[in-house]
């Protein structure tokens, strides 16, 4: 009996410290900020700038949701047609219709920021267009 009840102080040990050294050292991530939560924080929004950004990003919601919508359209279509260059020459144009208007969003939003934060906001965003796969809506951040 001396024996387990030995075997289980050390597995308990070794747990705690398993755990305790885990938390030290990755911390628990901070919860997901909301995209104008981190545009205010990280270019140092004013209130002004940040109402402006903020409809901007509404203004923007169904022209994003209707690129969506049409790329995923012509997705399910190439399911069905795989090798049918149309269709994929389709998905290309829409693909790039959605980018060329997501790059231009970008550069409205940072047309409203300060010149030196609009151009770090932009060296940050736009490289992140032209790697988008268009599974959903573009995320600044």
């Amino acid at each position: 009996m001396k024996r387990g009840a030995l075997l289980l102080v050390v597995v308990l040990a070794v747990g705690a410290a398993s755990y305790a050294l885990t938390r030290l050292l990755w911390p628990v991530p901070a919860p997901s900020e909301d995209q104008m939560v981190w545009l205010k924080r990280e270019f140092a929004l004013s209130p002004v700038q940040a109402t402006a950004i903020e409809k901007l990003q509404y203004d923007y919601i169904p022209v994003c949701s209707d690129h969506c919508a049409r790329i995923v359209e012509a997705r399910e279509r190439l399911a069905t047609k795989p090798g049918d260059p149309q269709v994929r020459a389709k998905i290309r144009q829409l693909e790039k219709a959605c980018s060329d208007a997501t790059l231009l969003h970008v550069r409205e939003i940072a047309a409203l920021m300060d010149a030196d934060q609009g151009r770090r906001f932009l060296e940050l965003v736009e490289p992140k267009i032209s790697r988008h796969g268009h599974e959903g809506p573009f995320d600044l951040k």
